[in-house]
């Protein structure tokens, strides 16, 4: 028997809270035959990376022992969350999808950012050693969507060597991840759907 997909939203820094674009558009990813949760980061808040990366954990664990697979989508400031979650449960989890994500070069944060989004800054600087540690084999399980023109994150830092890497015509950060919640969800699920499909 085919195991439910489970999809978690890793969102951006401005979250995506009920009632927002993005989280309308990840309901409508049950069209698809997934689940779908918006799963917030808070990243504004006090609580520290390493508190918010243990809940993570601890959710993808508890969707797993339920018998679900279980994928990540991380947009943005999200994506190095997915990327973090996705070292440290590479066995479990069936794959991730990154959107405009921040997953290299994590000094070229500004200082606003560092100043009002400290646990973001943390996952940041994590990323790139967690995704050191994703074997060639398990990158093939990640789907990198990135613009022609990002102002906010550039092209190289959404980058990942040996994944599968997309530049998707858009220009702009919000567009970006307006259109491919949206309109490229359907084949990004399909990319998951695949992965799942492979390691069964």
């Amino acid at each position: 028997m085919t195991k439910q997909l489970h999809l978690i939203y890793l969102p951006g820094i401005g979250d995506a809270p009920e009632g927002s674009y993005q989280a309308k558009a990840v309901r409508t990813w049950r069209w698809w035959g997934v689940d779908s949760e918006v799963y917030e980061l808070n990243w504004r808040d006090d609580i520290t990376w390493v508190v918010k990366f243990q809940k993570l954990l601890e959710r993808i664990d508890q969707l797993t022992k339920e018998g679900k697979s279980v994928a990540l989508v991380g947009i943005s400031a999200g994506a190095s969350a997915a990327i973090n979650a996705y070292a440290a449960r590479s066995d479990s989890l069936v794959g991730i999808v990154c959107i405009a994500g921040k997953i290299n070069r994590p000094e070229t944060i500004g200082s606003r950012y560092r100043q009002n989004n400290p646990s973001f800054v943390t996952s940041a600087e994590a990323a790139p050693t967690a995704l050191a540690r994703i074997s060639a084999k398990d990158r093939k399980r990640i789907l990198s969507r990135y613009a022609i023109l990002d102002t906010v994150v550039a092209r190289s830092d959404s980058h990942i060597p040996g994944a599968h890497n997309r530049v998707v015509p858009s220009i702009g950060h919000v567009i970006t991840i307006a259109t491919q919640i949206s309109l490229g969800a359907p084949s990004f699920i399909r990319f998951l759907k695949r992965q799942s499909a492979n390691i069964k």
